[in-house]
């Protein structure tokens, strides 16, 4: 078997080495641990397959030098570890919300962490299509105690996403309205005092079962907060896709569209900085949001996952898998266009941009490929090359062989960077008992 360049440490920090089997699975074989190398570290062997977005992984709190995951463990329970990287340890696991989660599509109740605006962690999933669920730490800046838990909705919830923008906490998601058209549409819940209390339901996307080919379903896959600066409010800018059509819930899609919610007005303004109002609706995506125009199409979902940053000049980036292709696309603000190219055949995860303004792509190579490769990639102004970081071979334990769930730690510190959970091809529907890897990586040996 070849030998792969990487290191792995198991949950009690031994480190050891990675080679690729013939069929290109990572095996493991003890090495010397005084070498050091980009690692990962094998947190838990009780996941469970949730189809997690790239966000909400978890989080590096600088308060309290900390850096906290959470991920999705037998019958979806919420667990969660901390790491203190005063003394480079890590906290035992805790289940931090009991839950009994074992039908077919369960895998949907995935957790989402954010640091509310008072130091508190705060989580969040959807009983998917029923009801949005939070708990909340019972001290800020960490992660001990009893937390609280309590229903922040009952608007038939679907893939939350969470954030803090100044002192408010959003949660926006898809509402599911009507499966059988299908039809689902896209709004927020927030919260002012931390996470306490809850807004009653906003919209905000809606295409009003107007789509004539009925590709209604709003799917949001990701968002970039931007900070005010100057005359410039805080931005959120999102990037969604449309699903459904006449086959039936999630079976065809139409086009990729980004746009920006502004906080401070609860409205929504376009790339040529059109006011679109509190609701964007079908005949305002098609005119103002379109980032990659498909077509209406029927029986394949074209566009598997799209990401969104924003350039130093205000320009927004997304980058998008089309297939097993990934593609960048850049707003050139003299043409008024987006601009696309194929980047590589990859698969993107996430996209996560620096305070010095750079930008770093997470990729994982096509399940076809072996072994799998991790992979990160740097760019580090608009229209410069994009330049590969860090690149090693995904380990694998506990009968998995497939890493879907991944993505960078919000504010990370390379020792802990990236959080990434397994599953097992053809079980992860049925089999909720808890028994596939979590782990992190380091990053801190990156070029």
């Amino acid at each position: 078997m070849a030998v792969i360049s990487m290191n792995a440490a198991g949950g009690d920090g031994t480190v050891v080495s990675l080679a690729a089997s013939e069929t290109g699975v990572a095996v493991c074989c003890e090495v010397d641990s005084s070498a050091h190398a980009p690692a990962f570290t094998k947190l838990a062997a009780d996941a469970t397959y949730g189809c997690r977005r790239p966000h909400g992984y978890g989080l590096y709190d600088e308060v309290s030098n900390k850096t906290f995951v959470c991920w999705n463990g037998p019958g979806m329970s919420v667990m969660g570890r901390s790491y203190d990287h005063a003394s480079q340890t890590w906290s035992p696991a805790r289940e931090l919300c009991h839950q009994e989660y074992y039908a077919t599509w369960d895998y949907h109740n995935y957790p989402n962490m954010a640091l509310a605006p008072d130091g508190h962690l705060i989580i969040t999933w959807a009983d998917h299509g029923a009801d949005l669920r939070v708990i909340r730490s019972p001290q800020p800046n960490s992660m001990e105690g009893d937390w609280s838990y309590r229903v922040a909705g009952e608007d038939r919830n679907c893939y939350p996403m969470i954030m803090t923008v100044g002192e408010r906490i959003y949660v926006f998601y898809s509402q599911t309205v009507d499966l059988k058209w299908p039809y689902r549409s896209f709004g927020y819940v927030y919260s002012d005092d931390s996470g306490l209390t809850w807004s009653d339901h906003i919209p905000t996307i809606d295409s009003q079962q107007l789509d004539p080919n009925r590709i209604d379903e709003v799917y949001g896959y990701h968002f970039s907060v931007e900070p005010a600066k100057g005359d410039e409010p805080d931005k959120i800018h999102f990037v969604w896709i449309m699903r459904g059509g006449p086959n039936g819930h999630n079976q065809g899609s139409r086009n990729v569209y980004f746009a920006s919610f502004i906080p401070d007005s609860g409205t929504w303004r376009s790339l040529d900085q059109t006011d679109l109002g509190t609701l964007i609706d079908l005949e305002e995506m098609l005119a103002y949001c379109i980032v990659l125009d498909t077509g209406p199409i029927y029986e394949e979902k074209l566009v598997t996952r799209a990401l969104c940053s924003w350039y130093s000049d205000g320009s927004p980036i997304v980058i998008y898998n089309k297939r097993e292709e990934c593609w960048i696309a850049v707003w050139n603000q003299d043409s008024g266009l987006w601009e696309h190219e194929y980047y590589q055949d990859t698969l993107a995860k996430d996209l996560e941009r620096m305070d010095d303004g750079s930008h770093r792509l997470l990729t994982i190579s096509p399940s076809s490929s072996v072994p799998h490769l991790l992979s990160i990639y740097q760019q580090g102004q608009k229209g410069a090359d994009w330049t590969q970081q860090f690149q090693q071979a995904i380990p694998y334990e506990d009968g998995a062989d497939r890493t879907w769930s991944m993505a960078f730690l919000d504010h990370s510190l390379p020792e802990v960077d990236i959080l990434l959970s397994q599953l097992k091809k053809g079980e992860e529907q049925r089999d909720y008992s808890g028994r596939w890897p979590v782990w992190t990586v380091d990053t801190s040996g990156a070029e």
